[in-house]
């Protein structure tokens, strides 16, 4: 087998793809929400580690770097759609949950109650919260991903998870509110 020094670029940014794209394709899922592809985010997370080869083979954490591109991908991919929306753009469908068919119904539930809330936080908030909670990365990858100082992160994610729980208690509330009336009237 070939010496790492050895591979070509485009070899080592796939060797990336191999190690990294089935929870860089989950991370994407979370960064975008609902109403994008994680399939094309993270094709073009990887188009842009090729174009910029150098920078992800150098980088002192290339799964943080790849990161980094993926909140940004993400968050410009967010705001397209929110245009497209605005102006009345073709409907965008609904991805698929990125999860296994066989959940239960009460999972499926959480995962969809969890969506909700974090399209509520803001993008600062929602990218901190999923890296660190979701995606398990260390405060220190993070930043690294987000180009932000340590301690930023620390307070992003503390307010992220302060105003997770105000949301969720709210979601719950509502639904205890609307969770004896017919069908008809809890959406309507």
């Amino acid at each position: 087998m070939a010496a790492a020094s050895e591979l070509s670029p485009a070899e080592a940014v796939r060797r990336l793809y191999v190690a990294h794209a089935a929870e860089l394709r989950l991370g994407a899922a979370r960064l975008a929400g609902r109403d994008l592809d994680p399939d094309d985010l993270l094709q073009e997370v990887f188009m842009v580690a090729l174009r910029k080869s150098h920078d992800v083979l150098t980088a002192d954490a290339p799964k943080a770097w790849l990161y980094g591109v993926a909140v940004k991908v993400a968050a410009s991919r967010r705001r397209t759609a929110k245009v497209r929306r605005f102006f009345g753009f073709d409907e965008v469908a609904e991805v698929a949950s990125p999860e296994s068919p066989t959940r239960t119904m009460d999972q499926r539930d959480a995962s969809k109650r969890v969506e909700q809330v974090l399209a509520k936080l803001s993008d600062k908030k929602r990218e901190v919260l999923v890296l660190y909670e979701l995606q398990g990365l260390p405060g220190e990858e993070i930043a690294a991903a987000l180009q932000i100082p340590l301690k930023t992160v620390w307070t992003r994610l503390f307010h992220a998870r302060k105003d997770f729980a105000a949301e969720l208690a709210r979601l719950e509330v509502i639904e205890q509110r609307t969770s004896g009336l017919p069908e008809e009237r809890r959406h309507g």
